[in-house]
């Protein structure tokens, strides 16, 4: 979640993807935004992983360090069977 509504959205979908690219993320990843209220949209990053020995609250409080952000968190966490 960014700082505020003006706050360039792209510089942080970088560097996220980038964090998540060196925290083991594997196959294709996407960024994107959702609106949330008053101008203000979220930034979701969507990747996989192998979730053997991954602290994925870890890596999202990595994320959480970028600048102009003020939150962050795992949404949602799904397992692939096959």
């Amino acid at each position: 979640m960014p700082e505020s509504p003006e706050v360039d959205l792209e510089p942080i979908k970088q560097k996220a993807l980038e964090i998540a690219r060196a925290e083991g993320s594997i196959g294709e990843m996407l960024a994107k935004e959702e609106p949330i209220a008053f101008g203000l949209k979220a930034v979701l990053i969507m990747a996989m992983y192998e979730i053997e020995g991954k602290e994925f609250d870890a890596i999202a409080a990595k994320m959480g360090e970028i600048e102009q952000v003020q939150s962050s968190e795992v949404a949602k966490m799904d397992l692939a069977l096959g």
